[in-house]
């Protein structure tokens, strides 16, 4: 499998089981779904109106991209993103383009190995969340993407979920970073990674990088997979900076279709 298929499906499988460790009530009331087969997912969240909750990927066949676009019509999402697979991208758009979609933009999906996990300098302490730190994990996450705090017994449920673990940055006894790690067999998950504004450029998502990097290989894993938006001159993005800078190459450029928006 080459590698821009792997992180591919590591993410995929990691954003799976994250809508799935949604709380059943909080689910229910978000319009919370998720889809699987074989390495391909539709998530749901009708009442989210973020892409990133309501998007699609790992599907191949053009009917299988029809039934998904169908749910997200269905679902009543106000946006969606549909992402297509490394090395289907022409024959996509083609189909996309009929279907009155647009290439909004674009992921860059990195991959390393957990091979001597990168050392960063930081002022601040980076700890395992765990259930005692939970609630901060949550907090500080759902800041950092400037997400409602309705939302932390979602992120809540991560601390002590199978394949899961969570990590805060702190200064002195405030939490101000954080970042989670899904371990699947001999693979890993970089995600949720998020610094408060008051606190970015101090190391903080560095050294939560270099700290989950070198869990994930103390597990056994032998990569780890992450992404972020895609790093331009017209739209700088620190994170894919931080990324290179713990050691992760670029795999791919990932599209995201959507609908034109309004």
């Amino acid at each position: 499998m080459s590698d821009s298929l792997l992180a591919e499906r590591v993410e995929t499988a990691g954003w799976a089981d994250l809508m799935r460790a949604c709380p059943d009530g909080l689910a229910a009331g978000l319009g919370l779904s998720i889809i699987e087969r074989a390495g391909a997912m539709t998530s749901l969240a009708s009442r989210i109106p973020v892409a990133m909750f309501n998007r699609s990927s790992g599907w191949r066949t053009p009917e299988d991209w029809k039934a998904a676009l169908a749910r997200h019509k269905e679902s009543g999402a106000e946006d969606y993103f549909l992402q297509p697979l490394p090395g289907d991208e022409a024959a996509f758009a083609g189909w996309a383009s009929t279907e009155g979609l647009v290439l909004r933009s674009r992921w860059t999906k990195m991959i390393r190995s957990c091979d001597a996990p990168p050392e960063a300098s930081t002022s601040l302490r980076i700890g395992e969340a765990g259930p005692a730190h939970a609630q901060a994990f949550a907090e500080v996450a759902l800041a950092g993407f400037d997400m409602p705090p309705m939302l932390a017994p979602w992120l809540v449920a991560l601390s002590g979920r199978p394949g899961w673990r969570t990590y805060v940055g702190w200064d002195g006894d405030v939490p101000v970073s954080a970042a989670a790690l899904r371990i699947d067999g001999d693979t890993a998950w970089c995600g949720l990674g998020a610094t408060l504004p008051s606190h970015r450029g101090r190391g903080g998502q560095s050294a939560l990088f270099g700290r989950r990097i070198a869990d994930a290989r103390d597990a056994g894993c032998r990569v780890v997979v992450t992404e972020t938006g895609e790093d331009t001159e017209r739209a700088p993005n620190p994170s894919y900076r931080n990324m290179v800078r713990a050691g992760f190459r670029l795999t791919y450029l990932r599209e995201n279709w959507a609908p034109p928006k309004a």
